[in-house]
């Protein structure tokens, strides 16, 4: 009988054309024919195009949170999969003041062993492009194999076009991983279904990835993974006692990460969410968190959030004059979840509602941000070939194919048109490029002007700005070699324009913003000589300039100019420290300082000409504004050096400590 029912298999295959014959004979394969395939194929060479095309130049941007993945990679390669506090294989890694990175760290020292330490823009964001492709290959499978659909390719088209994720999968963000995760643990979901329970043990890896993957992964899935479990209950507890426990031994097996996290940083929650200003912190009524919540995950549901321009998300996550999400894909969408909700008690269909319902979740317990709720790109490419699906069968076969066609055609060619407009326009969408807008000029200065000026001078220390990035730190060790990084200094001009410090015109060669450049020069502080070179933004105004200075004659003057409205401002300092060296001794009996307005402690360290240090302090408290205070020294004393430590109570550190006048009788 069995031979029989192959035979019959094998002769019906036979009198198919080969682009209609399956895959194989059994198995999930068994649903996709050759033809299918090409298509397949050919759908995903488009979207590795479109992604792929000029990946180092659209993002214009390469942000500090794309570096530092590759920083962290490599030094835990270099360190045996030790962290830096030598916790070995570490679940989490900090990015700057929050534990937000797991996954992805794990997946570029993954690519560092298999391809070494080339560490590029493109190599970087390239790792991730490939990583991404589980989204369009995700979309597809659910649509096939979930759906049935004879459109399933047009999936990976529609995903194509999204500017939400043409931006963000073109870049190294986690959060372009996590939605290529998620896409895959949908996927694996409809096949273990719908086709084969032994797929349990990748719907649970696939759910530990999204988890892994980004922060707000964890709360995608804190929904996905309750509701699917509660609307498929009597699925899932049908299934055999093997089944059911290999499903709980992996879960358990993947939470070990997790909890070992919780048991090495317990206030990592608490310090993520303060970093991240999240109202949970605040000493507020519950009641009023809850209502925040609330308010805050209907705004991520808010079709006007999707589909129009808005100016919540920073221009760097955005396209101009454009929503996340295509206007014209609404009608589409809309009639796909329309058609969800009528089925809802059809499994298939509950999953893109449920996918739907999680996007917005972990964004509400901070605040709507395209990065937050990326996910939602996912439910809303398989709405929109639903949509398709409906609006198509109205036709007859002929229509059906012919509309599929060119529906496919126009998706194509609009993502085409999409990577030209971004790679050639993008540089001119937005012409804020400094620190709340483009945060451009990382390749510029650490991957081009940097090397070239330390090659060019082996004798000169670089001052480079840091104002205008969000982490230039991530920089110096993403493109800068151990020998580069010990010639340069993240300092801003600042620390220079109201703290005298060594300044060598010869050694130290500055590199700075344009605001910057022209505070230097406004100051009177400086003697400025013309700029060696000017890097330029992208709309060809200056953008960063590299010049040699060094203090004006008679700078130590500024604080002893006998004008207390004049102001010197310590950069970051508290206590803010003044050394003063005297060229011949002087007797000393007071120190009087004009300060801004502060509460302070006063340490005074007196030097005598035979190097004998006598230190007085002093505490000053409930001042008036702008006070001056003395601190009237045991019994005169003649004094090489004064040092002045002047901390101001009540701000910690760092802070501005504001000097207007020294007077030492």
């Amino acid at each position: 009988m069995m031979s029989d029912q192959c035979s019959n298999n094998q002769s019906s295959h036979a009198s198919l054309a080969w682009w209609q014959k399956p895959l194989a004979s059994n198995g999930l394969l068994r649903h996709i024919t050759i033809g299918e395939l090409l298509l397949l194929c050919s759908s995903l060479a488009l979207y590795l195009y479109t992604r792929l095309i000029d990946l180092t130049a659209f993002p214009i941007y390469f942000f500090c949170d794309e570096a530092i993945h590759g920083v962290l990679a490599r030094d835990l390669v270099a360190q045996g999969f030790r962290d830096a506090s030598g916790v070995w294989f570490p679940p989490y890694f900090r990015n700057v003041e929050k534990w937000s990175l797991s996954l992805s760290v794990y997946l570029h020292a993954f690519r560092i062993i298999l391809f070494g330490f080339d560490q590029s823009v493109w190599t970087i964001r390239a790792t991730s492009v490939i990583a991404g492709l589980l989204a369009p290959l995700g979309i597809a499978l659910i649509l096939r194999v979930g759906y049935n659909s004879q459109r399933w390719w047009l999936g990976i088209l529609v995903l194509c076009i999204l500017p939400a994720w043409f931006i963000h999968s073109r870049t190294a963000f986690e959060t372009a991983l996590m939605v290529a995760c998620y896409a895959g643990f949908l996927a694996s979901y409809v096949i273990y279904r719908f086709h084969d329970d032994r797929w349990i043990v990748a719907v649970i890896l696939f759910g530990a990835a999204t988890f892994y993957s980004y922060a707000n992964g964890q709360g995608v899935m804190l929904v996905s993974g309750l509701l699917l479990l509660l609307s498929d209950a009597r699925y899932h507890f049908s299934r055999s006692a093997p089944r059911l426990w290999t499903a709980f031994l992996m879960l358990l097996l993947v939470l070990v990460p997790w909890l070992r996290f919780r048991q090495l940083h317990p206030d990592a929650t608490f310090e993520h969410l303060r970093s991240l200003y999240s109202y949970w912190i605040l000493p507020i009524p519950i009641s009023e968190k809850i209502q925040r919540f609330f308010s805050l995950y209907l705004q991520g549901l808010d079709p006007r959030y999707w589909f129009w321009p808005n100016t919540i998300d920073l221009d760097r996550h955005r396209f101009p004059e454009s929503g996340h999400l295509p206007l014209v894909l609404l009608p589409f969408i809309t009639t796909g979840l329309i058609t969800c909700l009528w089925h809802w008690r059809n499994p298939n269909y509950r999953i893109p509602i449920i996918a739907l319902l999680a996007a917005p979740f972990s964004s509400a317990l901070v605040g709507p941000a395209i990065t937050r709720m990326l996910g939602m790109v996912v439910p809303a490419t398989i709405l929109t070939v639903i949509g398709i699906d409906v609006l198509l069968d109205l036709f007859n076969r002929f229509w059906q194919r012919l509309f599929s066609i060119m529906t496919g055609i126009l998706l194509a060619a609009s993502s085409l048109a999409m990577t030209q407009y971004a790679v050639l326009g993008g540089p001119l969408w937005f012409r804020d490029y400094g620190l709340y807008g483009m945060q451009y000029g990382a390749q510029q200065i650490f991957a081009e002007t940097i090397p070239t000026l330390l090659a060019r001078d082996p004798h000169i220390v670089l001052r480079v700005s840091p104002t205008w990035a969000n982490n230039p730190n991530s920089f110096v060790g993403f493109f800068l070699t151990p020998a580069q990084q010990r010639r340069v200094e993240l300092i801003s001009i600042e620390a220079y324009l109201y703290t005298v410090r060594d300044l060598n015109r010869q050694r130290d060669v500055f590199i700075m913003t344009d605001a910057e450049y022209w505070l230097a020069q406004q100051s009177g502080k400086f003697i400025i000589s013309p700029p060696e070179q000017i890097v330029p933004y992208p709309d060809g105004r200056p953008g960063f300039y590299v010049v040699r200075m060094e203090y004006v004659a008679n700078i130590e003057e500024k604080l002893f100019d006998g004008n207390p409205m004049t102001l010197a401002r310590g950069f970051e300092a508290n206590p803010l420290v003044i050394e003063l060296r005297l060229t011949t001794p002087k007797s000393l009996r007071q120190v009087e300082l004009t300060l801004g307005s502060m509460d302070l402690d006063l340490t005074v360290v007196l030097t005598t000409p035979d190097g004998v240090a006598n230190v007085v302090r002093q505490q000053y408290r409930n001042l008036p504004p702008d006070p001056t205070v003395q601190l009237d020294l045991p019994a005169p004393t003649t004094v090489q050096q004064v040092r002045l430590e002047i901390f101001q109570v009540g701000v910690g550190e760092p802070a501005h400590v504001h000097v207007r006048e020294i007077v030492l009788r």
